[in-house]
């Protein structure tokens, strides 16, 4: 185990932990009661970002001279 300088104990450093820890965990039921809308909303997440990829290599790369293409 690592030591630091200080001993101070995780509850004293920040004491609004424990609020947070129970927003994440509130979060994380909502996720897990509604898997079909979460698959979904991800799945057009990749798709979308996908689309994006595609269109800035496209746009970036197809359209470049092949004397530019390989500079660097």
């Amino acid at each position: 185990m690592v030591k630091t300088k200080s001993e101070t104990p995780l509850d004293e450093l920040s004491p609004d932990l424990d609020a947070d820890v129970s927003r994440v965990e509130a979060d994380l039921e909502i996720m897990e009661s509604h898997p079909g809308e979460m698959a979904e909303v991800e799945t057009g997440i990749k798709e979308s970002m996908k689309k994006r990829d595609r269109e800035y290599k496209d746009s970036h790369f197809h359209s470049v001279p092949k004397g530019k293409k390989h500079q660097r």
